[in-house]
C-alpha cells in the first residue's frame, strides 16, 4: 500500500480561528470562575489570545502571514505609544502624532525587514524559549501603563502564551496526522515547532539569556 508523505500546514486562518476560539473558552472560564469580571479586560483577553496564535509565524516565508503579523504588531505597538504619548505629553501634538507614526514605521518596516533577512520558518521564533519571552516581554511592557492593574498585565501575558503555545501544538499536530486518513509517515516538520532549542546554539543561547533579563526587570 502506497504511504503518502504530509505536505500541508495549518494555515494562518487555521490559527486565528483556534485562536479566537480558545480566547473566547478562557474569558468565559474567567467569568464561571469569577476570575475576571472587567469586560475590558475580557475583550482584550480574547484578542491577546488571537494575538499570540499567529504571533510565531513573524519568521513566515510567505509574504502574507508575515504582513499580517507586522502589520497588527505595528497598529498594537503605535495604540500603546498614543496612550503613553497622551499619558506624558497631553498638550503636545506633534508627540501625540509623531510618536505613534514613528513607532509604526519602525516596527512594519526597520525591524520587519532585519527580521525577514535573519530568521527563516521554524526557527527559534517556532520554540519554547520564545513563547516564554513573549509572555515575559508583554508583562514588562504592560506594566508601564498605569491603567492596567498587576492582575490585568499577568492576566493578559499569560494570554499571549495561551495562543503562541496553540499556535505550536497545531503545528506539530498538522505535521503528525494525515486528515485525509491515508497512511502516511510524518513530514520533516515533525518536532520543529513545540521545541526548547533552535539548530543555532548562539541563538539558543541568546534566547535564553533574554528570558533571564526580562526576568529580572520585572
Amino acid at each position: 500500500m502506497k504511504i503518502h508523505y504530509i505536505t500541508t500546514m495549518a494555515n494562518f486562518k487555521t490559527h486565528l480561528s483556534v485562536g479566537i476560539m480558545l480566547g473566547i473558552i478562557c474569558a468565559a472560564s474567567a467569568i464561571i470562575f469569577g476570575i475576571l469580571s472587567n469586560w475590558t479586560i475580557l475583550s482584550l483577553l480574547i484578542l491577546f489570545v488571537s494575538i499570540g496564535s499567529f504571533l510565531p509565524d513573524i519568521d513566515s516565508d510567505s509574504s502574507t502571514p508575515f504582513r499580517i503579523v507586522f502589520y497588527t504588531l505595528s497598529i498594537i505597538f503605535a495604540f500603546f505609544a498614543l496612550v503613553l504619548s497622551l499619558e506624558y505629553y497631553p498638550n503636545q501634538l506633534i508627540f501625540i502624532i509623531g510618536i505613534p507614526l514613528i513607532t509604526f514605521v519602525i516596527i512594519r518596516f526597520v525591524i520587519g525587514i532585519i527580521f525577514k533577512k535573519f530568521t527563516h520558518h521554524r526557527g527559534i521564533f517556532h520554540s519554547v524559549p520564545m513563547a516564554i519571552i513573549s509572555i515575559l516581554s508583554t508583562l514588562l511592557i504592560l506594566k508601564t501603563f498605569s491603567q492596567f492593574t498587576p492582575d490585568a498585565c499577568l492576566t493578559l501575558s499569560i494570554a499571549i502564551g495561551i495562543g503562541f503555545v496553540s499556535h505550536l501544538i497545531l503545528d506539530e499536530i498538522y505535521a503528525a496526522i494525515n486528515f485525509n486518513g491515508k497512511k502516511f509517515l510524518p513530514n520533516k516538520n515533525l518536532g520543529t515547532a513545540l521545541k526548547f532549542w533552535s539548530s543555532s546554539l548562539p541563538i539558543t543561547l541568546l534566547a535564553y539569556i533574554i528570558i533571564f533579563i526580562l526576568w529580572y526587570f520585572i
